[in-house]
């Protein structure tokens, strides 16, 4: 909880020429690693830590600046984007951002097989099998977390993380 109160803070600090949009995406891309602390992936020996945007890259150059020296559990992290589910290849992280929600669920189901943790602002991605729904009403944000599709795709999640959530078990809030 610490953790995720002191990236609050880093975002809120932001310089005050940024627009509300500008910091919600800033406040988003530090949430991608904060969130990862706190999830445990199943067993991988890889040596760097794979955040992978599919379609659409919001950020800009945003998550290599945040990212830069940085690590999570111990792995130096590495930023990729790709445009087709095929090409996904090994990650720990998924930020989905495809406009049909047809293609968001190919790219859920190939998540679920792998044992990667998907995150989306997609209405109604938890409900379809998303892990993480991240969505800012207003000036606050709304994470939404589908723990039953966590534990289908072998993912375990803190207490932390999920005390800061509304929670979906087996379909229910």
């Amino acid at each position: 909880m610490r953790r995720l109160f002191f990236a609050l803070l880093l975002v809120l600090i932001s310089p005050p020429h940024l627009h509300a949009s500008d910091m919600e995406r800033r406040l988003e891309a530090v949430f991608l690693g904060r969130f990862a602390n706190y999830i445990e992936l199943p067993d991988r020996s890889r040596s760097r830590f794979v955040i992978t945007l599919i379609d659409d890259n919001p950020f800009g150059g945003m998550l290599d600046q945040i990212y830069k020296d940085k690590t999570i559990h111990g792995k130096p992290i590495e930023i990729r984007t790709t445009t087709r589910v095929r090409e996904i290849g090994k990650t720990d992280i998924l930020f989905i951002t495809l406009s049909t929600t047809a293609a968001r669920q190919e790219a859920i189901d190939y998540a679920q097989r792998n044992g990667i943790v998907t995150i989306s602002e997609a209405r109604g991605f938890a409900e379809r099998g998303g892990i993480i729904q991240l969505n800012f009403v207003g000036q606050k944000t709304q994470i939404k977390i589908n723990y039953a599709a966590a534990q289908k795709s072998g993912i375990r999640i803190g207490a932390p993380l999920l005390s800061i959530a509304t929670v979906l078990r087996g379909g229910e809030s």
